[in-house]
């Protein structure tokens, strides 16, 4: 990936993720995130509502030259970006799907055109650890009682864990200690915990990193691998991997950007650079 870097491209991936009209809701460490919501803004769904932590702020920058892409989604000079502004605690008062598992199952419902504050359509988060089963650690290393390693925590994600449609697990390294059998501590639950309790959101989409992407065997619901980002090979993945790397039935090459992408990423979003650091 000499033309680009791998932050790069997966704010691409995520970017073509995002439909017009699509509510957005990432964790506190969102560079890349940020970035494939403004650079989905400003390319093909001008209308998306990004909702971020700190206080709630509903983002929209489709007209507005973005000095530096911001690091955090915490940071009040976001505001500045915002249509409107809530205090942080509305959230878990109100979180949630309008009309319940009907928003997922009626899709000619009126509730769908409802501009619902405290939901999003899919959910960015990130972790230390990722099995194979989805289940992500923002917990910790170790055992309770024993952490040996602090993360941030859970920050609330369980409200968003179950009503969300779509959820990117995200990893910023790909390697043993990161990717294993079963995580220290769950804080965001994975697709076997999410259907066994029937929560309509229906847990993790993919499993993202920098080497692939990990999709979900609809029978046994466990990660196989479904994409490769340029240049990585199935057996590097595995040999990276700390659980039975499965994979799908065909393993595609995930499109690298195009210069009309990267163009608009470097120009328009990320002017200084912060995804090639």
């Amino acid at each position: 990936m000499n033309d680009y870097s791998w932050k790069e491209l997966m704010a691409v991936v995520f970017s073509r993720e995002i439909k017009d009209t699509d509510k957005i809701t990432s964790g506190a460490h969102t560079e890349i995130f940020f970035a494939a919501t403004m650079l989905a803004q400003k390319t093909h769904a001008p209308n998306l509502k990004l909702q971020l932590g700190g206080s709630v702020t509903l983002c929209n920058v489709v007209d507005v030259e973005v000095s530096e892409l911001p690091k955090t989604s915490t940071g009040y000079e976001l505001i500045r970006y915002a249509e409107s502004v809530h205090d942080h605690p509305d959230t878990f008062l109100f979180y949630g799907a309008p009309g319940g598992a009907r928003y997922y199952t009626d899709e000619d419902s009126d509730l769908r055109d409802v501009n619902h504050f405290w939901f999003a359509d899919r959910f960015f988060v990130g972790g230390i650890q990722a099995d194979k089963w989805g289940n992500t650690n923002m917990i910790g290393l170790g055992k309770p009682g024993k952490i040996t390693f602090r993360g941030p925590g859970t920050i609330g994600i369980n409200d968003i864990a179950i009503g969300v449609r779509d959820t990117y697990v995200f990893l910023t390294a790909h390697d043993k200690r990161r990717l294993v059998e079963q995580v220290d501590f769950i804080s965001f639950p994975g697709k076997k915990i999410c259907r066994d309790n029937e929560y309509y959101g229906g847990g993790p989409k993919w499993i993202v990193t920098p080497k692939c992407i990990f999709d979900f065997d609809p029978d046994t619901l466990q990660a196989r691998l479904a994409m490769v980002f340029p240049g990585v090979t199935v057996d590097d993945v595995r040999a990276n991997t700390g659980f039975e790397v499965k994979t799908a039935k065909t393993v595609e090459v995930v499109d690298p950007p195009t210069r009309e992408e990267l163009e608009a990423l470097r120009d328009e979003v990320d002017r200084t650079g912060v995804l090639r650091q």
